[in-house]
């Protein structure tokens, strides 16, 4: 957790700003300032909002200069110039010598996508995962056309738009290389299967040129996912997980909230990054560059995916994870911990 995670009222930030109440509410209602209502009257601001409007700058660069910091990074020089380049890019970064160049994109400003989301309202249509991902691609590839032969990468952050999801290795890898189809080996004599089922990259790859494998996009290195794993909900899943275990039965909501106030950490949370290797890159993204301890790369090989870099921490809590069933449904694993309570007695 950051100094982010702070809320004030309006009333605190008109003292920030040195400005009138009133003032702060007008930015509040217009979207000038973003806030969030707790109540008809009442809104809260969060310090992290307050810094971005205060610099000028998105949500998502403050926090990826955040993730940089944590990380013993350094300090990535702010849209600087480049010989030539026409757009600025968000990010430059100096890794071993090397430039590294980020552009920082959300899909909170991306009124294509959030257009008639109603709150509790249902919208029929088909869906599409890969859209919104591959415009941000698009438009960071307009950005990365007089780059060529730098290191490049795209880092996304979507904390509003819920029909975007870039923490699926199989969304934006299939947004990046073609829609994620299956291959099942059959028999047609027989009808059966006669080897196991694969998944490949189809068509509309924004980096590789459908069904021919040609790569389309050598310029971008790497999609790099930036978001908030909370990992403190997953360790209470697992200690609770554990007491079923010991009692030999399922707990309560009301016992589950009870244990819960006294372990304030369950509400910690990391900031994190995923990273999705362009497997055609003409200079790829260096493989040290990301290294946290609940960091994931995943990296395509021979058009399979594959992971090529767990962190130590994030490894430990998804082995802590498999091993309770914490992926199949309450019931399904409370019926698994039986089965273990038994055999050990």
């Amino acid at each position: 957790m950051s100094d982010y995670d702070v809320y004030l009222t309006p009333e605190q930030v008109a003292d920030r700003l040195q400005m009138g109440t009133e003032t702060v509410y007008r930015y509040l209602r217009s979207g000038k300032l973003r806030g969030r209502r707790i109540s008809h009257k009442a809104w809260r601001i969060a310090e992290i909002d307050l810094a971005s409007f205060m610099r000028g700058q998105n949500i998502s660069e403050l926090l990826f200069e955040q993730y940089l910091a944590e990380q013993g990074l350094g300090r990535a020089e702010h849209e600087p110039e480049f010989p030539g380049a026409t757009k600025r890019v968000d990010y430059r970064l100096l890794h071993n010598g090397k430039r590294l160049w980020f552009e920082v994109k959300e899909f909170a400003d991306d009124q294509a996508l959030i257009a008639g989301m109603v709150p509790g309202q249902v919208r029929g249509g088909a869906y599409d995962p890969y859209k919104g991902i591959r415009n941000k691609i698009n438009d960071a590839w307009k950005k990365f056309r007089d780059y060529e032969g730098e290191c490049c990468s795209l880092v996304l952050f979507n904390e509003r738009v819920n029909n975007v999801d870039i923490t699926s290795a199989d969304i934006v890898l299939g947004a990046m290389l073609g829609d994620i189809t299956y291959h099942i080996p059959i028999d047609f004599e027989s009808g059966k299967e006669i080897g196991p089922t694969t998944k490949q990259f189809g068509g509309r790859g924004k980096i590789t040129v459908s069904h021919e494998g040609k790569a389309q996009n050598t310029t971008i290195s790497a999609v790099i996912a930036l978001e908030w794993l909370h990992n403190g909900q997953r360790e209470q899943r697992i200690r609770f997980a554990k007491e079923e275990v010991q009692e030999t039965r399922k707990l309560s909501w009301e016992e589950r909230f009870e244990r819960r106030k006294a372990i304030p950490s369950d509400e910690e949370s990391v900031l994190r990054t995923i990273v999705y290797d362009n497997p055609h890159a003409a200079n790829p993204l260096p493989s040290d560059i990301i290294k946290g301890p609940f960091d994931l790369r995943w990296s395509p090989v021979d058009g399979q995916i594959a992971p090529t870099y767990v962190g130590d921490r994030l490894a430990d809590l998804e082995r802590r994870e498999q091993e309770l069933d914490l992926h199949r449904s309450r019931w399904m694993r409370y019926q698994k911990q039986s089965e273990i309570v038994q055999k050990e007695t």
